[in-house]
């Protein structure tokens, strides 16, 4: 009966497997931080547009309301502040990104060395296997050989009878 392939690594690919998972979701997770902070900084760059449209309709020949032009201007103000400060966050999330996919890549080419010495393992294995039931069946082919040898008359050839 051929006994079972077992990979005494197992266990240590299952966890690095697991490991790389963990980095992958890190990663999601970073790209949909990234993707917030973008839809964030168009919103507020599409305020700002709108901002200095009502601006320029504000100045416009006739009256000037002085407090609503001073409105405005903070409100801008206030506005490229936030772009300003959002773009600051899309930087630090771009540089926390690369980091965790360069963790990724590495659990995933831990992973790949282990995965690669199952599959080497798992070929001598099967090598070995084959050995096994060639010498097996070799022996049976011998055995058979010495017994018909055996059962047939002394001293009479075979093929003379």
């Amino acid at each position: 009966m051929a006994k079972r392939f077992t990979f005494r690594f197992d266990t240590m690919l299952k966890i690095r497997r697991q490991r790389e998972d963990e980095h992958k979701r890190v990663v999601a997770g970073r790209l949909r931080e990234i993707a917030k902070v973008q839809e964030q900084l168009a919103s507020l760059d599409r305020q700002i547009r709108e901002e200095l449209a009502s601006i320029r309709k504000g100045q416009e020949p006739g009256t000037i309301d002085m407090q609503q032009v001073v409105r405005h201007r903070r409100w801008l103000g206030h506005l490229h502040k936030a772009v300003l400060d959002g773009q600051g966050r899309l930087r630090f999330l771009e540089a926390k990104l690369a980091q965790e996919r360069a963790a990724l890549a590495e659990a995933a080419k831990q992973r790949q060395i282990l995965q690669k010495l199952k599959e080497r393992q798992y070929e001598r294995f099967l090598k070995e296997q084959d050995r096994l039931e060639t010498l097996a069946a070799d022996d049976m082919t011998t055995v058979r050989y010495v017994f018909d040898e055996t059962r047939s008359p002394a001293g009479v050839v075979e093929g003379e009878a």
